[in-house]
């Protein structure tokens, strides 16, 4: 059972067990007990074709599986997602209940009120949290999730070398989202690791100046992004990290272009993507709400490219590169580096 909100209305029904949220059914005498799991986005990203949309498609399959409820929020703005979120701790902290309830925050932008507000769901031994998107762990109740790019994006870096094509533009949405900064210097690090095999050079542009900006793009403004990097009719590829602003510049794309897919792989007809750089938060998201059934949810974790957190696939196979690079000596590479970062 799932309930998809875009927009702050009146989520809440008055039952025997609690204010509990849940999806009528004029079917049923009672509301269900089955255990609740309710997803906060950040501000307009769910249905950025990539890592949002990927956390929505996680949970709905690991829930289909497993008989859990869902809940899914997304706010059109910064004040109705803490909105959203006081909502939320209120309903979790008063509930009298023995529903189990899991509330999955998934961006970085509401870090200042989680870390000021996880203590208030001590008083409810059903409610918990998971924050994903942090290399520290929440002091108090809740559990924390980070998947580090590093890694995966040093491969791709160091791959980039391998076609014809003038310029490399990085798009990175802003210099403070740690996902962000971590996959923008595995690229820079892996692409300076060794002479590019053509003659090209790396462009790397901002989106926005501001902690947690960047994430959406006018058309026009990516266009302008674009043509200045091609000028004068120089062959680029898009390296795009900035979540759904990474749609306005494939829209924008000329036939045969070369870009690189991050976060899930995307077709674009007339355009080339050999090389897919992939975060695995549908599967990592299945084993954590396996784990918060049976009790076992860690208290954090940071995965990456040795664990299975994120990978790097070619869209017609690892033989594309004619042996021009031993691809098991460059993971094993990249893993170290990714390893030495966080101390593992």
């Amino acid at each position: 059972m799932t309930l998809l909100l875009g927009i702050f209305i009146i989520l809440t029904g008055c039952t025997k067990d609690g204010d509990t949220i849940y999806q009528i059914n004029p079917n049923e005498e009672k509301p269900s007990t089955a255990p609740l799991v309710t997803v906060i986005y950040g501000p307009n990203s769910l249905g950025d074709r990539s890592y949002c949309d990927k956390i929505y498609r996680g949970i709905e399959a690991s829930a289909s599986k497993r008989g859990l409820r869902t809940l899914h929020l997304m706010p059109e703005s910064m004040e109705q997602g803490l909105a959203y979120l006081e909502m939320m701790f209120q309903q979790m902290e008063s509930a009298q209940d023995s529903v189990s309830r899991l509330f999955i925050a998934t961006s970085p932008v509401y870090d200042e009120f989680i870390r000021k507000n996880n203590h208030r769901l001590e008083r409810n031994p059903y409610a918990d949290l998971l924050y994903l998107e942090t290399s520290t762990p929440l002091e108090g109740k809740g559990s924390t999730l980070y998947i580090d790019y590093y890694g995966a994006m040093y491969m791709a870096g160091r791959l980039s070398h391998f076609d014809i094509y003038d310029k490399v533009l990085l798009v990175l949405a802003n210099p403070y989202t740690q996902s962000v900064v971590e996959a923008g210097d595995g690229f820079v690090d892996g692409f300076e690791s060794d002479v590019p095999k053509y003659k090209m050079s790396l462009v790397i542009k901002y989106l926005s100046n501001e902690p947690g900006g960047g994430f959406q793009l006018a058309d026009t403004t990516a266009l302008r992004i674009f043509e200045e990097v091609r000028i004068p009719n120089n062959r680029v590829c898009l390296v795009p990290v900035c979540g759904g602003a990474m749609n306005a510049f494939f829209r924008i794309l000329p036939d045969n272009a070369f870009y690189m897919s991050i976060d899930d792989f995307i077709y674009l007809r007339q355009c080339y993507n050999y090389v897919n750089v992939i975060k695995n938060i549908d599967t990592v998201l299945d084993d954590y709400l396996e784990k918060w059934e049976i009790g076992t949810m860690p208290k954090h974790q940071t995965l990456g490219l040795d664990d299975g957190g994120t990978d790097l696939y070619f869209l017609w196979g690892r033989d594309w590169f004619s042996g021009d690079i031993n691809m098991d000596s460059l993971r094993q590479v990249a893993i170290r580096k990714e390893g030495e970062r966080y101390g593992k």
